[in-house]
């Protein structure tokens, strides 16, 4: 029965959601840690930055992209061109994730 929903999926030309590319990841920067979580969207991914302890503020948005930055590297790859990142609740959203 799964093959068969599968196969209708398919067949009618969407897209299988994309794996998550990684769970949470520590990731460190000028000796503080950070935690790099890559997820899946309906289209594309979504990369959220955010810091061991206090969270982020909305002045830091540089530092997150640092480390997101750092994050992408590490997997041979780069943050995703057009992701300007957004703050949400303590953290970073870069949309698009890594390219």
């Amino acid at each position: 029965m799964a093959a068969g929903l599968l196969s209708a999926c398919v067949g009618a030309g969407n897209r299988p959601m994309p794996l998550a590319e990684s769970g949470p990841v520590a990731v460190e920067r000028a000796g503080i840690s950070y935690i790099a979580d890559l997820q899946p969207l309906e289209r594309g991914a979504v990369l959220a930055v955010s810091r061991e302890g206090a969270g982020f503020t909305y002045a830091e948005g540089l530092e997150a992209k640092r480390v997101a930055e750092q994050f992408c590297a590490s997997r041979g790859g780069r943050v995703a061109p057009a992701s300007f990142g957004h703050y949400q609740g303590g953290a970073w959203l870069f949309k698009g994730g890594c390219a």
